[in-house]
């Protein structure tokens, strides 16, 4: 069953019957974001996530701040997830610790320039909650993540990543996993509709690279509410080009209004 609660962002139904489909952004300067979100906008994804891990000037909050409010202009309604993620969990090396992440997050969210944070269950449990404090402060949604790139936990490992989210108090959870065998993929849906039963927000799950791509196309039937594309660049070994999955969840939709 999937989870009841929807979050709407901008008109975007994250939890809904379809879902929603982002796109990452990867630019390194300012001038290839706002190029890089031109080119994406026009393949129409649902939701856009900076990934500002990979922006050269990332320890600069000004810059972080000058380019954000460039790239919300350019955007217009479309929602940003702004993610800056941590070198342990997939992202790129930055001078950044846990620390000044937290503080870039409440400066972005002070701004008003994005509509969710991403931020690493990993993390302290006292950055978690000023996490949680801020977002809730400045009207910002927060996604707490969980991302194992080296192998797929247990079912009951897994659904428990996701009902830890739900339970710091998170917006939507969201946990990703590296399968080494076609079973560790069947673990990871089976472990997220577990959770979309029992959890009171959206969920995200992907089981990542060349084996788990099937998740990102099927994941909604299973209770993830949304699907990472590649625009331009993958953020994430395995995201497919945004054309497919609107081929995917278009026939998907078609195949479940037939059933019924």
């Amino acid at each position: 069953m999937k989870q009841e609660k929807v979050v709407d962002i901008r008109g975007r139904r994250m939890g809904g019957p379809t879902p929603l489909i982002c796109s990452p952004l990867v630019a390194r300067t300012p001038e290839r974001l706002v190029s890089e979100s031109a080119a994406v906008l026009a393949k129409r994804p649902d939701v856009i996530e900076w990934r500002v891990d990979f922006f050269e000037k990332v320890a600069e909050t000004t810059a972080v701040l000058a380019s954000g409010r460039a790239l919300r202009a350019a955007v217009g309604d479309t929602p940003i997830i702004f993610t800056c993620r941590a070198a342990h969990e997939g992202g790129q090396p930055i001078a950044l610790g846990a620390e000044g992440i937290t503080g870039l997050y409440d400066a972005v969210g002070a701004a008003g320039i994005v509509d969710f944070v991403d931020f690493e269950l990993s993390n302290p449990a006292s950055l978690v909650r000023s996490v949680r404090e801020r977002t809730r402060a400045h009207s910002t949604r927060l996604i707490l993540s969980y991302h194992n790139f080296g192998y797929t936990p247990g079912h009951d490992q897994l659904v428990e990543r996701f009902l830890e989210a739900d339970r710091l108090g998170a917006d939507v959870a969201k946990v990703a996993a590296m399968p080494r065998d076609r079973f560790d993929v069947l673990t990871l849906l089976s472990a997220t509709a577990t959770a979309a039963s029992k959890a009171r927000i959206p969920l995200i799950s992907m089981s990542m690279g060349p084996l788990g791509v099937a998740t990102r196309m099927v994941g909604g039937v299973f209770g993830s509410s949304l699907s990472f594309a590649v625009g331009e660049g993958a953020s994430a070994p395995g995201q497919p080009p945004i054309a497919d999955l609107v081929a995917v969840f278009a026939a998907l939709a078609r195949a479940q209004g037939d059933a019924r």
